[in-house]
């Protein structure tokens, strides 16, 4: 077939009939476009479906990262709740000598939560690129609150690393006992000397503490 088209072109020209060889020139022209455009939109289409079967698994990911940070964070605001009362009764306690605390769980003062989310860490940059427009913008727009939420978190470590602790390790609040259990004796489960802490619940500088202390936390 290619040598018929090929013999019928050398006859045109052989027999000055450029009009007619150039017509059949643009014609093979447009049958190469026009495979080229086909072949075009099938790799599109391909290139198409591929992206949005990957798209499709990155948002499942993203979902059940989101879940893993949702149980995460909702058992941090259940640690947080806990110890915002703690240092409620500790504050009323330095206001109100008479008020009796339960010496036993006065230990929470010096624990600290955590927030490390792994949605960003683990998807940010493939967010970014994400096709659906409305998607992107609210995962991103999350991405900015979570990152405001990381910064308040971060006082909230320091004023415990940093004040709270030193602090009772000054004191010498701390019960070494509580970390023992002695033969035939009962294990003591008061992390901090009850004696101590109501004597340093008189002064200033720890009212100060537990103040700050409670707004970061809050």
């Amino acid at each position: 077939m290619i040598h018929f088209f090929r013999k019928m072109r050398q006859n045109w020209l052989s027999e000055g009939n450029t009009a007619r060889y150039l017509k059949y020139g643009i014609g093979e022209i447009v049958l190469v476009v026009i495979g080229i455009l086909i072949a075009l939109s099938i790799n599109n289409w391909n290139e198409d479906r591929i992206n949005h079967k990957e798209e499709a698994l990155l948002i499942k990911n993203i979902v059940e990262d989101l879940n893993k940070d949702l149980a995460h964070i909702n058992q941090g605001l259940g640690e947080l709740e806990d110890q915002m009362e703690v240092v409620d009764d500790l504050i009323a306690k330095a206001m109100d000598k008479d008020i009796t605390l339960d010496y036993q769980f006065m230990g929470l003062v010096r624990y600290s939560s955590d927030f490390r989310p792994i949605v960003q860490r683990n998807h940010a940059d493939e967010v970014s690129n994400l096709e659906n427009e409305n998607t992107r913008e609210l995962l991103q727009n999350y991405f900015i609150k979570e990152d405001q939420v990381k910064d308040i978190f971060q006082e909230y470590e320091t004023i415990i690393h940093n004040e709270v602790r030193p602090y009772l390790r000054e004191a010498g609040m701390h019960n070494l006992e509580s970390l023992y259990t002695r033969e035939g004796a009962a294990k003591i489960e008061m992390l901090l000397k009850p004696e101590i802490l109501d004597a340093e619940l008189q002064k200033v500088k720890f009212q100060q503490i537990l103040f700050e202390r409670r707004l970061k936390t809050e």
